[in-house]
């Protein structure tokens, strides 16, 4: 059973998101391979909390061009579509939070491009949004 400490910092750190800002920054760092990666910890959190103040997107590694790439690779015969488990397990393997497991097209197997893009970018938005409101 967990100790009355130990619930505490469990919950501290579901409620500040410290484990997914932590996770962000460690993304960016392995794809940025910055030569200073200190300075590189500060301009982001500083980008995170000018996103949260301005209420623009925060910083995310993938942007249009990559979610379209993603979707091409699993459209390769470009279909127009893709299976219900391939949405899935993309968006999931892209680290997108709280996307919509029962999208328009699932009846039938087929997830189009508009609403893949859609839920990913909704899905990376909210995976990204490591810094709280104000």
């Amino acid at each position: 059973m967990d100790n009355p400490r130990e619930i505490e910092s469990k919950e501290y750190l579901e409620k500040h998101k410290i484990l997914e800002l932590f996770d962000n920054i460690t993304a960016s760092l392995v794809f940025q391979r910055p030569e200073n990666p200190k300075e590189f910890m500060i301009q982001e959190i500083k980008q995170m909390k000018e996103a949260r103040t301005a209420q623009t997107d925060y910083p995310c590694l993938f942007d249009d061009s990559n979610i379209l790439s993603v979707y091409g690779m699993l459209d390769p015969t470009k279909k127009g579509f893709i299976s219900l488990t391939q949405y899935k397990e993309a968006l999931t393997a892209m680290g997108c939070k709280d996307f919509d497991t029962c999208p328009g097209g699932m009846e039938m197997d087929r997830i189009s491009q508009d609403t893949f893009t859609r839920e990913a970018k909704m899905g990376l938005k909210r995976a990204s949004e490591t810094v709280g409101p104000l």
